[in-house]
């Protein structure tokens, strides 16, 4: 199944379960979508066990007309940070 011409974006915070960012991340791009890391005001998202992620664009600036799918990363901590 290929993702080419499908933009996802990736809502990141802080604390975010590694797993749970990464892996749908680089199963995304292997099959050709777009994937955009989305945060608040940083440049960078700390992981839980030190796998940090580089953030694209800040979440305010984010359009959800644009994208065809979302990916909350958990965490204990993350998803709350969020709201």
């Amino acid at each position: 199944m290929s993702l080419s011409g499908k933009q996802i974006v990736i809502l990141a915070e802080d604390c975010y379960e590694d797993l749970e960012l990464w892996y749908p991340k680089i199963r995304l791009e292997e099959e050709d979508g777009e994937v955009i890391v989305a945060a608040k005001e940083r440049q960078k998202a700390s992981s839980k066990h030190g796998c940090d992620v580089r953030v694209d664009c800040d979440i305010s600036t984010v359009n959800s007309d644009l994208f065809d799918g979302v990916i909350v990363p958990g965490g204990v901590q993350a998803p709350d940070r969020l709201r």
